[in-house]
């Protein structure tokens, strides 16, 4: 493996160098985000702006915002090549990535340990890139499967409880219709006799204002990504917890990155690891921000009740054992297998809620700089991507 560069040095140099025999043809990437606004387009913004920088103008990404495709429509248009790049979401296609899905549903357990209130999301996302890039080989080939290669992740800041009345406590949560966002939601909701509801996350405005949910769980960054905030009423901060993060926030076609060369594919690694740190840094941003306009707005913004918050934490503990079992049952996959990558996954988070906790991060920089050191130098990019 050759010798690794620390991205400051890397960021320095002017130019790539020559790139090896028959590299692709200077394009310009289609880059396809389910969002109209917010932080994951101003985060693709930054990224193309890495690509032409990191290829030396040699190639350019063009940003299509809720434009080219869709969340649901993401998976399939990366894959037959009518996104270059997407914005993937693997929540939407789960029967397609149970691997690295079961490493996104073990999020709630930054909720009963949490070291690092308000950064929860850098240490998953941390956490996220170790586990599919240099832990999980059959999270790889998950993506190769579909013609997609893994450049990036997707974790949001920690999830909240979005309302139309007050819901509090374990007798206000009975029987309320939750839009979730995915099976460990569920699992919580029906816990707590609540009803979960699957809806694309451009359907809750509409089904919010219309009373057909009564709630919605989401990270606060959704009350301005699709203006949720003109129909919440109420926030409760501090469940259900856990994030989101099964998704590929840059995720290339793989037709396109084996053409690279092995200097391109490096480039298009540093530009995965400047999308992960702005993507993670702006979703933190954005929602304290977001829940600053929600209370300017005399939104209600509560906590829940002691007996609430504990018979989740009770509740999350279990659930934690039982998610590899689940993806076992679901998707007829070996369980001990799953058992020891949930370990894995596991410890990473533990992993990187010590790092991020001793890290001096001030800016999407410094974030990006701790993820190049601890995964993106890890990685050799001339045997990144198994071949289909």
């Amino acid at each position: 493996m050759r010798t690794r560069k620390t991205l400051a040095a890397l960021l320095g140099a002017a130019v790539l160098g020559t790139m090896a025999a028959q590299p692709a043809a200077a394009d310009t990437f289609r880059f396809a985000l389910g969002f109209p606004s917010g932080a994951p387009v101003e985060a693709a913004k930054k990224y193309a702006e890495a690509v032409q920088e990191y290829t030396n103008k040699k190639h350019r990404v063009r940003v299509f915002e809720l434009s080219l495709l869709n969340h649901s429509e993401m998976s399939d248009g990366i894959n037959k090549g009518l996104a270059d790049i997407g914005y993937l979401l693997t929540a939407y296609t789960p029967s397609d990535y149970p691997y690295s899905n079961m490493g996104a549903d073990l999020s709630m357990l930054t909720t009963l340990d949490n070291k690092i209130a308000g950064q929860e999301g850098y240490a998953y996302s941390g956490a996220m890139l170790e586990y599919i890039m240099l832990n999980c080989d059959e999270c790889q080939e998950e993506f190769s499967k579909n013609n997609q290669v893994y450049t990036s992740v997707v974790s949001t800041p920690a999830y909240v409880m979005f309302c139309n009345d007050p819901v509090n406590s374990l007798d206000s949560v009975k029987g309320k219709r939750i839009r979730i966002s995915g099976a460990p939601w569920a699992r919580w909701s029906r816990a707590f006799e609540a009803q979960p509801v699957a809806l694309p996350v451009g359907e809750i405005y509409e089904a919010l204002s219309q009373g057909v949910v009564d709630c919605a769980f989401l990270s606060p960054t959704e009350l301005t990504n699709f203006n949720l905030i003109e129909v919440v009423r109420n926030i409760t901060t501090d469940v259900p917890g856990g994030l989101y993060a099964a998704g590929g926030s840059s995720t290339l076609n793989k037709t396109k990155w084996d053409r690279f060369s092995d200097d391109e594919k490096e480039a298009f690694l540093k530009a995965g690891a400047v999308m992960a740190a702005q993507i993670t840094y702006l979703y933190q941003e954005q929602a304290t921000d977001d829940l600053k306009k929600a209370q300017a707005r005399n939104i209600n913004i509560m906590q829940a009740e002691p007996e609430l918050l504990q018979k989740s934490r009770e509740f999350i503990q279990k659930d934690l054992e039982y998610i590899p079992q689940f993806y076992a049952d679901e998707y007829k996959l070996d369980a001990n297998r799953l058992k020891e990558l949930s370990q894995t996954m596991l410890g990473l988070i533990e992993k990187w809620q010590n790092i991020i906790a001793n890290a001096d991060i001030h800016s999407a920089d410094d974030l990006r700089d701790v993820y190049w050191q601890e995964v993106y130098s890890k990685i050799d990019p001339s045997k990144y991507s198994p071949k289909k």
